[in-house]
């Protein structure tokens, strides 16, 4: 199903690296000729006398400095801009949210979630981009005021959540069986670049809110609860927050250098002309 709201885009999931080699590797030392023992002390005092004095000076500069040096990363808006609220999450009988998750299929389920993502496309003063990017570069938007164009990584989730809901009815939203998906390697990445990013997310945040258990009286192992008490953002306060800044693919925001302006689907206007504009 297309999206009316932001690019679908057809990233695959990174695949892992060449398997480390051993770090111990081949040894080349000649059995006839052990280390002296007071060689091998000296050695063996120095190194300690090293990783002692820059466990020293670590100590020092976080003693000096504080825990909080690290450079907070670029963020829209600013950690400390955003509102918070302390609520209990994991509770039933938001109906709202109870019907984005078990709603069947249907036009008014697929709306409710595009309204939720409609800020995906965010655009940034140019002041506050390069303050907070530096030389990292992105696209612009055409209509002269030089803000730039980015995405949030919380709306980035929202659509992998929203492609996962998908996934559980293929017939409806792709035209296919189970095993015709299964089979879609394009589709199937789409869903593994999903999960990697969800994953990343995850233990990039570290949520440490506490979830409890409970003693089941029919089973002897630990029931968990799922209500959970959590510093949350203050969502409705951070969805206007985007809205105010952000636009519609059929605003036509977007012009590529080659192809020129673009369309809500991301495809020239002026094909014709090789993309240049009239």
């Amino acid at each position: 199903m297309p999206s009316k709201y932001f690019p679908l885009p057809d990233d695959s999931p990174r695949e892992s690296g060449e398997a480390g080699r051993s770090l111990l590797g081949n040894s080349n030392t000649n059995a006839k000729q052990p280390w002296q023992p007071t060689l091998r002390n000296s050695i063996l005092s120095t190194m300690a006398l090293v990783l002692y004095s820059l466990g020293i000076s670590w100590v020092t500069k976080v003693t000096v400095q504080g825990p909080h040096q690290l450079t907070a990363p670029a963020s829209i808006p600013h950690p400390d801009e955003k509102e918070y609220v302390i609520t209990t999450t994991g509770q039933p009988g938001d109906s709202w949210v109870h019907n984005l998750v078990y709603g069947e299929p249907s036009p008014e389920v697929d709306d409710a979630w595009f309204d939720l993502f409609k800020p995906f496309n965010t655009r940034v003063p140019a002041e506050r981009y390069e303050a907070s990017m530096g030389n990292r570069s992105t696209v612009r938007v055409n209509d002269g005021s030089g803000d730039y164009y980015v995405t949030l990584t919380m709306y980035h989730e929202l659509h992998c959540l929203m492609r996962f809901r998908w996934f559980l009815h293929p017939e409806y939203y792709a035209n296919k069986t189970w095993e015709e998906q299964a089979a879609d390697k394009g589709l199937m990445g789409h869903y593994r670049h999903c999960i990697w990013s969800l994953l990343e997310s995850v233990m990039c945040n570290g949520d440490t809110s506490m979830r409890t258990f409970h003693w089941d009286p029919k089973k002897p192992a630990p029931k968990p609860d799922s209500p959970a008490e959590r510093k949350c953002v203050n969502w409705d306060w951070l969805y206007k927050w985007t809205s105010d800044r952000s636009f519609l693919l059929q605003d036509r925001m977007l012009t590529h250098p080659k192809f020129g302006l673009l369309d809500e689907k991301l495809m020239p206007v002026y094909p014709k002309e090789g993309g240049d504009q009239p």
